[in-house]
């Protein structure tokens, strides 16, 4: 299968679903990782051109370590909007790009714009895959992908529908999260609970990580959602691993 995760900003998709998405890849599936915007804000003292820059280096080092190709829709951190038609055409083309079987993106309730707008695109957007005259770049190919939401921060809100256990993958996602540097700091720079502390960072995917494996009974684990709807009712299909 073609496995497809879509993050608002860099370090999104490594935060929620990095060990699934190692554990697909290590079973042979083809993994893309995705970002809506270059995470140009993200820093305090860099220039915004730099530190997207960086920002999306780190994302596709990331990435390599799975053997993932990243893609970047370059839109500005925090000033991402639906413009009319062309967002739309621009995750289609995505989607297309990678004929994903199966898509991870963010939860529809979450504190940040940018996220919940990936999101919600994605979710917009399955259904028009297949349809020829909305023409773009890539070309139709005839699935519409599942669809899974990973956690939002702090999980507010959040009560998974199905787990993967990913005890054998954590210390891979750590990896990756390792690759975000730029994040950390600027995390330790601008949020109370984490200032002046970049280890905070991984504190809390660890305490995540753990307590959705006390749920799922396995040491570490990552839960999602499913989106169900007419055209997403595969109940019997077994997607994730």
């Amino acid at each position: 299968m073609n496995i497809l995760a879509v993050g608002a900003h860099p370090d999104d998709v490594e935060t929620m679903c990095a060990g699934t998405l190692a554990k697909y890849a290590s079973l042979g599936h083809k993994v893309f990782i995705a970002t809506a915007t270059n995470g140009d804000i993200g820093s305090a003292t860099l220039p915004m051109e730099e530190i997207g820059r960086i920002r999306k280096q780190e994302a596709a080092n990331s990435a390599a370590i799975i053997g993932a190709e990243y893609i970047c829709l370059d839109y500005h951190d925090e000033m991402f909007f639906e413009e009319p038609r062309k967002t739309r055409l621009d995750f289609i083309n995505l989607v297309r790009h990678c004929k994903a079987d199966v898509i991870f993106t963010h939860y529809p309730e979450d504190y940040n714009p940018d996220h919940e707008l990936t999101g919600k695109i994605i979710n917009d957007i399955a259904v028009m895959i297949p349809i020829a005259k909305l023409e773009t770049e890539e070309p139709p190919y005839d699935v519409i992908p599942s669809i899974w939401y990973f956690e939002p921060s702090c999980s507010m809100r959040f009560v998974p529908t199905d787990y993967v256990d990913i005890t054998d993958f954590y210390d891979t996602k750590m990896k990756m999260l390792n690759c975000m540097e730029s994040q950390r700091a600027w995390m330790a720079d601008n949020y109370a609970s984490m200032r002046g502390d970049e280890d905070r960072f991984f504190d809390t995917i660890r305490i995540t990580s753990e307590f959705r494996g006390m749920q799922a009974q396995c040491k570490y684990a990552e839960g999602f959602v499913r989106a169900l709807d007419g055209m997403r009712t595969r109940m019997t299909e077994r997607v994730l691993p």
